[in-house]
């Protein structure tokens, strides 16, 4: 196989032009077709593209070119378009979040595990530059055990956003709120730099919108080994701020608004602790590097790459289903314990997430026992 044939459902949709633009660019895949609810602009795209118009998913399925399709459709649709793919034998990228539920993620890798087929998830910040140098630092051991990992991902969106779709913003369509929509990215990179928590206490809340789910969430977070983490996940600051930290025996990497800074400590901080005898409380010298990258134009192109190049390849995709679990472990924990005003272990108790869903899709709103 030299280009893996891609059908993209939900192509009419904001992110499903952004996946047209990125397959262009690339020498991996070629767009077969692309499939939407809306009939006349599917035809009308499919017709300035060049490419199929599949009026439905069955139809995508059914076309012998097609090796894999990207699910750019709302969250709620992920797990019943995987299911019916899988079975078909066709690959699946699917666009963040995998799913609504973890009960749902879960079954969308089983489904794809028996049937064969590669399963990818689309968290595109993962090929960012800064976020591989973040990566490739900790591995190396450039800050040593890491003890604090703190994350902000901080945004805001008009009412108008919510009110411009008819599944955002509510818990029957959408599933969550700036954890689960805007903030999982930054979350999935915390935890694919920084770890993943053991369990969560959280914070949520809707204070700023007219919406069923919430825009408001802070968590402590606690690492095996004892290392402590705080996030916070918000569409109702501004201005615009995204920023990780991670703080190790040895030194620190710090990411503000993808600026990336390494902190090497002269003395570690066990050390320092254990043998300094200054009584000024100065804290260990240190030196800071702050890396320059080369401007990008975006990450969805690399991310395809990769998928297509997983299947040409056979080999598994750089973000799998079990990668994209990882952070929805985060996002249902954060959610549970806010909800349930309690500490929440990861991995959750599918079954006591399903239940608070149910009752918040019923509801109609967020419910706290705060």
């Amino acid at each position: 196989m030299n280009k893996v044939g891609l059908a993209i459902i939900g192509s009419t949709g904001v992110i499903g032009r952004v996946h047209i633009d990125a397959i262009a660019q690339l020498d991996s895949c070629r767009l077969v077709g692309i499939h939407a609810r809306t009939q006349p602009p599917l035809r009308q795209q499919a017709d300035e593209l060049g490419v199929t118009a599949f009026p439905t998913l069955e139809d995508a399925l059914s076309d012998p070119d097609v090796d894999a399709i990207v699910i750019a459709t709302p969250h709620r649709s992920h797990a019943e378009i995987t299911e019916i793919a899988a079975r078909a034998g066709k690959h699946i990228l699917v666009e963040k979040p995998m799913s609504v539920t973890l009960s749902e993620a879960d079954g969308m890798i089983r489904v794809c595990r028996d049937a064969g087929v590669k399963l990818g998830v689309l968290f595109n910040n993962r090929f960012r530059p800064e976020a591989l140098k973040m990566r490739e630092l900790v591995e190396q051991g450039a800050i040593g055990e890491i003890y604090r990992v703190s994350m902000a991902s901080a945004m805001i969106r008009s009412q108008d956003y919510y009110d411009r779709l008819d599944w955002r913003g509510k818990w029957q369509a959408e599933g969550g709120g700036a954890l689960l929509n805007q903030g999982i990215h930054a979350i999935d990179l915390m935890q694919w730099v920084g770890g993943l928590p053991t369990s969560v206490m959280g914070l949520v809340s809707t204070r700023r919108h007219d919406i069923e789910v919430e825009d408001f969430a802070t968590a402590a977070m606690t690492y095996e080994g004892g290392g402590h983490g705080t996030l916070h996940c918000t569409t109702s600051q501004a201005p615009n701020n995204q920023r990780l930290e991670l703080w190790g025996n040895d030194g620190a990497i710090i990411m503000d608004d993808w600026s990336v800074t390494l902190h090497r400590l002269q003395t570690s901080v066990d050390d320092f602790i254990q043998h300094d005898k200054s009584p000024t409380y100065d804290s260990p010298g240190s030196t800071a590097e702050t890396f320059a990258f080369e401007p990008i134009s975006g990450t969805h192109a690399p991310a395809i790459d990769d998928f297509a190049k997983a299947i040409i390849e056979d080999r598994d995709p750089a973000v799998t289903g079990e990668d994209g679990l990882r952070s929805q472990e985060i996002v249902a924990a954060v959610t549970l314990s806010g909800c349930r005003n309690k500490r929440v272990d990861i991995p959750v108790d599918r079954a006591e997430y399903d239940g608070l869903l149910s009752e918040l899709v019923t509801a109609r709103r967020l419910i706290t026992e705060n």
